[in-house]
C-alpha cells in the first residue's frame, strides 16, 4: 500500500497525482470499510491507515487522516454524494453546477484547518487549543451538512420548513461514532464523558450554551463552523468559492475575501474571532458575493418555480417521505435520483426536466392552475453586514477602506406558464 492513496472527489477534474514508483499499489482498491474490517477480523482492530488525498477543485488536495477517512467512508457520509449542494438549480439552468454536498463538507473540512491555523498563527494565543478540540472543530466542519434532505434546501420547502439539517445531523453524529473503530474517534466519544462528541455536535448547531462543560478560553471556536455572531465562518468560505466556480458568476476581484479569514485573529479574552480594519472592505465584498449570488443563481425565478413544482409533486405523490429523518433506515435511500423517481409518475414532474416548457408571462397573463407564482425579497450586502452585530475588528482603523454601501433590496415578482 502506498503512503498515500489518491482519491478523486466526483464533482472534480479527473487529473492524477503521481506517487513514488516504489510504492505504487499494485491494485487501485480503496482500503475496507471499518464495518467490513470489523467482519473480516471479527473484532475491532486499530490499523494504522495511509494517509488519503483527495483532490478538490478549490482547495487543490485535500489529505485526510485515518480517523476522518473512516468518517468519510461511512454510508452516512457516502449519501452526500447522492445530494446536490445547489438542489434544482442544474436542473434548471446551470447543468455544469451539479456538485454535491460531498465535496463541499470536505471543502469546509479544509477551510477549518486553514482557518484556524491562520488565527493561531495570526495570535499566538495562550492557552493552546487542546488536540481533542482541534479535532472536534475539524468533525463539526466535515459533517455540518451531514444531515440535508434530498436536493438540500429544497427539502426545507417540501416539508413546509418542519425539517431541520442541523438538527437532523445531530443523530448522523450519534450514529458515526456509535460505529467508530478508530482509536482517536473513540476517544472523542468516549473520554471525559463524551465531550468531544457534544462539543461537535455544539459546534454544527454554533450554540456554546449546548454544552455541559466550559471551553476555559476557547470560545472563539464557535466563530469557526457556524458563527451566528457575524456570520463570517468557514461554511460560507468555502460554498461561495465552490459554488461560483461551477456557476461562473463573479470575477476573482468580487470573489477577494480570502484574507477575511487568513488574517483573522483570536481575541485576547479567547471569546471570539477578530478580523483586521484593514479587510473590512473584503467583509463587505464576502456579504456581496452572497447577495449576488443569491439574486442570479440561488433565488434565481425559474429555480425557484421549478421548487414550486417540485414541492406540489412530492407532497402530492410520496408525503410518507416527508417525516423520515437520520434516524430512520430509509433514510440512507433518501437522495436525489430516489425522490425525482418517486415523482416521475406525476404529470407535472416532466416539468423538472423540460426547463424550457417554463416559460416567463407578464403580470397581465399571470392567472390560470397553469401559472407559477415567484416573489422573493433578497436582502443587500449592507443590509446582511448590519445584522452581524458582534462583528468585531482589531488593528489600524486608518487602514479601513470606505465602502459603495448598496443598502436595497432586490425585489423578484415573475410569473411563470407551465407549457
Amino acid at each position: 500500500m502506498s503512503a498515500s492513496a489518491v482519491i478523486h472527489s466526483p464533482a472534480q477534474r479527473r487529473r492524477s497525482l503521481p506517487l513514488p514508483l516504489s510504492h505504487e499499489p499494485k491494485n487501485s482498491k480503496l482500503p475496507l470499510f471499518p464495518q467490513q474490517q470489523q467482519q473480516q477480523h471479527g473484532h475491532h482492530v486499530q490499523q494504522q491507515r495511509p494517509s488519503m488525498l483527495i483532490e478538490d477543485e478549490v482547495h487543490g488536495v485535500i489529505e485526510l487522516s485515518s480517523h476522518i477517512q473512516e468518517i468519510v467512508e461511512h454510508p452516512l457520509f457516502q449519501r452526500l454524494k447522492h445530494v446536490h449542494q445547489l438542489g434544482l438549480l442544474p436542473l434548471a439552468t446551470d447543468k455544469k453546477a451539479d456538485h454535491k454536498r460531498y465535496d463541499h463538507c470536505l471543502g469546509a473540512y479544509k477551510s477549518a484547518q486553514d482557518h484556524l491555523r491562520a488565527i493561531e498563527r495570526n495570535s499566538h494565543y495562550e492557552p493552546k487549543l487542546p488536540d481533542w478540540c482541534r479535532q472536534a472543530v475539524e468533525i463539526a466542519a466535515l459533517l455540518h451538512d451531514i444531515g440535508h434532505g434530498p436536493m438540500s434546501h429544497a427539502w426545507e420547502l417540501v416539508t413546509n420548513h418542519e425539517f431541520d439539517h442541523e438538527e437532523n445531523a445531530m443523530t448522523c453524529v450519534d450514529k458515526i461514532f456509535k460505529d467508530a473503530i478508530n482509536q482517536e474517534l473513540v476517544s472523542l466519544r468516549d473520554d471525559g464523558g463524551g465531550r468531544g462528541v457534544q462539543l461537535i455536535k455544539a459546534l454544527i448547531l454554533g450554540s456554546s450554551e449546548k454544552l455541559l462543560f466550559p471551553m476555559l478560553g476557547h470560545t472563539y471556536i464557535f466563530d469557526i463552523v457556524h458563527n451566528r455572531r457575524c456570520g463570517l465562518d468557514v461554511d460560507k468560505w468555502d460554498y461561495l468559492r465552490r459554488d461560483n466556480k461551477r456557476l461562473k458568476i463573479l470575477s476573482s476581484a468580487e470573489m477577494d475575501f480570502d484574507d477575511v479569514f487568513l488574517q483573522a485573529r483570536i481575541s485576547p479574552d479567547g471569546q471570539r474571532i477578530e478580523y483586521r480594519y484593514a479587510d473590512y472592505h473584503r467583509v463587505y465584498r464576502l456579504f456581496e458575493a452572497r447577495s449576488l449570488l443569491h439574486v442570479k443563481a440561488y433565488q434565481y425565478p425559474l429555480t425557484c418555480a421549478m421548487d414550486v413544482i417540485f414541492v406540489s409533486a412530492v407532497q402530492r405523490l410520496a408525503p410518507e417521505l416527508l417525516s423520515i429523518r437520520s434516524k430512520d433506515p430509509k433514510w440512507l435511500e433518501l437522495t436525489d435520483e430516489y425522490v425525482l423517481n418517486v415523482i416521475e409518475k406525476d404529470p407535472i414532474s416532466r416539468f423538472v426536466k423540460e426547463p424550457q416548457r417554463i416559460v416567463e408571462v407578464t403580470s397581465n397573463d399571470c392567472s390560470g392552475s397553469d401559472i407559477i407564482r415567484v416573489n422573493r425579497v433578497i436582502p443587500g450586502p449592507w443590509e446582511l453586514i448590519k445584522s452581524a452585530r458582534e462583528l468585531v475588528f482589531f488593528g489600524n482603523k486608518r487602514k479601513k477602506r470606505p465602502i459603495t454601501r448598496c443598502v436595497s433590496q432586490t425585489i423578484v415578482s415573475k410569473c411563470f406558464k407551465l407549457e
